[in-house]
C-alpha cells in the first residue's frame, strides 16, 4: 500500500468527501493547505491521480513534524484530573507517534 497525501472533493454546495480512489483516509489534516493523509493499495486496478503525492515513511514524519511546528500538537488533559490541561508533545513525540501510524498502514 501507499501512504498519500490528498485534498477532499467537493459533492455539492456545501458538502465534501473523500476521492473515491482512498482505500482508507481522513487523517492528520493540515489546517494551512487541507491536505489529510490516508492510503490506497500500491498494484490498485483503480486509477489514482498522477498529482497524489506519496509519501515514504521519513517524507510523513517531515510533514508531522512541519504541521506541529506551526500547530503544536497535544496530549488530551488527563480525564481524571478536571483541573488538568492538555500538553502539548515534543518533536521527538510527533515523530514516534508519526512512525508508529504509519508503520500500522503497512502492517495491515
Amino acid at each position: 500500500m501507499a501512504v498519500v497525501e490528498y485534498k477532499l472533493h467537493a459533492v455539492g454546495t456545501n458538502a465534501m468527501q473523500a476521492p473515491h480512489w482512498m482505500k482508507d483516509g481522513g487523517y492528520w489534516r493540515n489546517p494551512d493547505d487541507h491536505t489529510m493523509v490516508g492510503w490506497v493499495p500500491d498494484n490498485s486496478e483503480f486509477w489514482v491521480p498522477d498529482t497524489v503525492v506519496t509519501l515514504t515513511r521519513a517524507e510523513f514524519i517531515t510533514r508531522q513534524l512541519g504541521i506541529h511546528a506551526a500547530h503544536p500538537m497535544t496530549e488530551p488533559a488527563d480525564p481524571a484530573d478536571p483541573a488538568s490541561e492538555p500538553t502539548t508533545l515534543t518533536n521527538e513525540q510527533v515523530e514516534t507517534q508519526a512512525g508508529t501510524w504509519y508503520d500500522n498502514f503497512h502492517a495491515e
